[in-house]
């Protein structure tokens, strides 16, 4: 019996189980480009245009900082004839939070519901063509004016929601709503812009965008933990 007892007793093996799945602190970085504003520019034919891209880290599969950068203009002329032209970069620094929560004994999903905050500038040039200009207080004549090459720098702020989800191997879709408002208010003698790259157009000082992007999210290796540095764990005895 001792014979028996003692061949069982070598073959048990003590294993560790952690109670909770720990999230690596840096998991990685998103690549991501904007399908929704080349696709917004070939339809405008020519009278605004917009393409960005950014870049994307993930801390703790909750917190996302992120850098867009990108170039619009707007090239248009109203019914009244009044031509306006722009172009530039512009660039948006911000963070995302994933809403979602996962249990601790499973494994969290890629999937993501963000919601953010955006940081937005442009320092762009435009002209305006051919616009006319009345004087209500001493009358006469309309009088018609150019603009031409007049730099301005504007900023604003965006508020964002949004959803990815991985749908190969590394490979992520999603689509992100944005309401944006002005910061900085037009110098004194000098006509509102119409389109702010970046921005869009700009009529109340407010704008919606919509963002689908496509990207590709880059891991790095990590290394893994001995059995005994592994924390919370619960000791299972098996044969």
């Amino acid at each position: 019996m001792l014979m028996v007892y003692s061949a069982q007793a070598q073959k048990l093996k003590i294993k560790a189980v952690p109670d909770s799945i720990k999230v690596p602190f840096f998991n990685g970085i998103f690549v991501q480009g904007d399908v929704a504003s080349v696709a917004s520019s070939f339809f405008s034919k020519g009278k605004t245009y917009s393409y960005e891209a950014n870049v994307q880290a993930d801390f703790k599969h909750k917190l996302f900082p992120v850098f867009e950068l990108g170039y619009a203009g707007a090239d248009k002329v109203t019914t009244d004839n009044v031509g306006f032209k722009t172009n530039g970069y512009f660039e948006r620094f911000g963070v995302d939070l994933n809403v979602l929560t996962h249990k601790k004994d499973s494994k969290p999903t890629t999937n993501l519901f963000l919601v953010g905050l955006r940081l937005g500038m442009s320092n762009f040039k435009y002209n305006i063509s051919n616009l006319t200009i009345t004087d209500d207080y001493w009358g006469g004549l309309p009088k018609t004016t150019n603009y031409n090459n007049i730099s301005t720098t504007k900023t604003w702020y965006e508020l964002a929601v949004g959803v990815r989800v991985e749908v190969w191997k590394n490979i992520f879709m999603g689509w992100t709503v944005r309401s944006k408002t002005l910061i900085t208010k037009d110098k004194d003698g000098d006509p509102t812009p119409w389109y702010i790259p970046g921005f869009g157009i700009n009529n109340t000082g407010s704008s919606l965008g919509i963002n689908y992007t496509i990207g590709y999210k880059f891991h790095l290796s990590a290394k893994k933990k001995p059995l005994d540095k592994v924390k919370q764990s619960t000791i299972v005895i098996t044969k």
